[in-house]
């Protein structure tokens, strides 16, 4: 894998987790009024992108299989 390949995937997921969060049934949850998205976190997304895809995805999985 290029490191080109690693900015586009890190990009994408930014991408995608930037959709996510501007939906308003997610922006307007009590969790995530102290979440702050701003410029310097999606740049740090596009950088360490493998940790914030796994952070992602145990918290969704959490979400349906809560006790």
């Amino acid at each position: 894998m290029s490191i080109l390949n690693y900015f586009f995937i890190g990009t994408a997921f930014t991408f995608i987790v930037d959709l996510l969060l501007g939906m308003e049934y997610i922006k307007n949850h009590p969790k995530m009024q102290i979440v702050k998205w701003g410029i310097k976190e999606r740049i740090a997304c596009i950088f360490i992108w493998p940790v914030g895809a796994l952070i992602f995805s145990v918290a969704f999985i959490k979400q349906f299989f809560k006790n």
